[in-house]
């Protein structure tokens, strides 16, 4: 019925604008079969009656400020005008446009009733799928901003920070120290143990657990460690040593950049390579030369001073001191995202989150090892 409205509105405004008046559309646009002909329709009802016919309409009916505002719903609904009385000088009803089409031939065929119907109820059907479909995506952004509002801390707070803040935020805050039972103070654990716990809950490394093995672990393969920490293979053990820099023009580790120490992280089943370390902090020092950067091993007593804990047990995190941290590449292409070091024991390990514990410890990936042989790899893992 809409479309036969706008069809028979069109004519009559067609017919009393001054001739000749280009359409401006094709007209084999407006098949009956066409998919957008109501959509096209409506555009030149606005297009030709608001633009073209307002000056023409005013003249023929009183200029009140009602009439105005009723303009579009008269060319639109003709049959709105036969019940209109007039405020004006004008005593005589306004008389409706002629709901005929005249005789004169149009740019277009006339649209028979039946199609006019079918495509009036497609139009609402389209409509109400449309609504069904803005309800549903309301309901999600709603469901979205409670999450947030309840999930960060202070309510009110968290919301005047970017959504995107607290999205990143959501895995490390939306748990009360209270709520990681894995980060408890333990009676058990020696001080070393129960620093690296605490720092877990004060930097947001709520994703940790603390695993206890046997005596004997280091003196095993990489299977069973693998089954003694139920790591899903032996790609996700991983260890932690001290690296200095002892070309740098630093005496400190202030500077994440050009910091004279890092804790590098790497997987057992790869072979780390010094050098890949220097090119590595080299990139994030444009105009320094190579000859600036030489890794090795720190000295175990300057490492046991700087971690404070002895060798194989360095844990990436919760040091003496702040010490950059460096990942190597291959650890983020875990799958799952989850990885073993020490945890300031000898026998004590952690699993850490890899994207939680690279965005608190603002750590900087890079390619710094190559993989061992098959001939290297079976003499670690069997």
């Amino acid at each position: 019925m809409m479309g036969s409205c706008l069809r028979v509105s069109l004519s009559s405004a067609l017919h009393a604008l001054p001739a000749p008046l280009p359409l401006p559309i094709p007209p084999d646009l407006l098949c009956p079969r066409c998919p957008f002909r109501d959509e096209i329709l409506a555009v030149c009802v606005f297009l030709f009656l608001t633009h073209c016919m307002c000056g023409r309409v005013r003249r023929a009916l009183p200029t009140s400020h009602t009439t105005r505002r009723l303009l579009p719903l008269l060319f639109l609904f003709p049959r709105l005008g036969t019940d209109t009385r007039t405020r004006g000088p004008r005593s005589s009803p306004v008389h409706p446009l002629p709901l005929q089409p005249p005789s004169s031939p149009l740019p277009f065929p006339p649209m028979p009733a039946a199609a006019a119907a079918a495509a009036a109820s497609s139009v609402g059907q389209r409509l109400a799928q449309l609504v069904q479909r803005f309800d549903v995506i309301e309901s999600g952004l709603k469901h979205v901003q409670q999450q947030l509002r309840h999930g960060a801390p202070g309510g009110a707070a968290a919301g005047a920070a970017s959504s995107d803040a607290s999205l990143c935020r959501a895995s490390s805050t939306a748990k009360a120290p209270g709520n990681l039972p894995a980060l408890q103070p333990d009676p058990k654990d020696p001080l070393e143990v129960a620093r690296l716990r605490r720092h877990c809950v004060d930097s947001g490394l709520h994703s940790t657990e603390f695993l206890w093995v046997p005596s004997n672990y280091y003196q095993e393969n990489l299977q069973w460690r693998r089954d003694a920490l139920r790591a899903p293979t032996i790609r996700h053990l991983c260890k932690t040593v001290l690296m200095e820099n002892t070309h740098c023009t630093n005496k400190d580790c202030a500077e994440r950049n050009n910091s004279r120490y890092y804790l590098v992280v790497y997987q057992y089943v790869d072979r780390f390579n010094s050098d890949m370390v220097g090119r590595a902090i080299q990139e994030l020092n444009p105009g320094m030369g190579k000859k600036k950067f030489n890794f090795r091993l720190a000295d175990p007593a300057e490492a046991e001073k700087l971690t404070g804990v002895r060798s194989g047990a360095v844990a990436p995190f919760g040091t003496a001191i702040p010490i950059p941290v460096i990942v190597s590449i291959g650890i983020t292409k875990l799958a799952p995202p989850t990885f073993y070091v020490g945890g300031g024991h000898v026998d004590c390990k952690c699993r850490l989150d890899a994207a939680e514990f690279i965005r608190v410890s603002n750590a900087i990936v890079a390619p710094i090892s190559v993989p061992l042989t098959d001939e290297e790899l079976e003499q670690i893992a069997d």
